[in-house]
């Protein structure tokens, strides 16, 4: 019985991280709770999954996915502006795929900042948690006992 059990919890570890990383994407603009002192918004969470990447990158990218959350924070026509969303491109080339959209001439000053280590990880407190990380984390080491007491 304990086999099937520890099946059980492998296949649906294994379906929970199947999906796309899920963040938050707002405009500081639109929404003064995207800005630097962020407040979580139900409307902000995105599935990454259905969202497709930016008309200026697609021709460059080897997959349509987008692989990573992030922040960008810039200055157009001298207004400060916080975007969130999700990222497409390889996470370790920032300089490459943290571009801007090459029609908007008026922005300056931009800084991009891409996280993949868990959903919702673009908010300002990098500490704030997902409920289903610590699933995740009670689940593995349940399973990981549950192996240890196998004939």
């Amino acid at each position: 019985m304990r086999q099937y059990f520890l099946l059980f919890g492998a296949l649906l570890s294994l379906l929970a991280s199947a999906y796309g990383i899920k963040c938050y994407a707002c405009e500081s603009v639109y929404e003064a709770s995207c800005g630097e002192d962020f407040e979580v918004e139900n409307h902000f969470k995105y599935d990454c999954a259905f969202i497709a990447p930016p008309r200026f990158l697609e021709n460059d990218l080897s997959s349509p996915n987008a692989t990573a959350c992030l922040k960008r924070v810039f200055r157009e026509n001298g207004v400060r502006k916080i975007v969130r969303g999700c990222y497409f491109g390889e996470v370790n080339a920032t300089d490459v795929w943290c571009r801007m959209d090459p029609t908007l001439t008026a922005v300056h000053n931009a800084s991009c900042h891409v996280c993949d280590n868990e959903n919702y990880c673009n908010a300002a407190d990098a500490l704030q948690r997902n409920p289903m990380d610590m699933w995740k984390i009670i689940s593995s080491i349940l399973l990981f006992l549950l192996a240890t007491q196998l004939p």
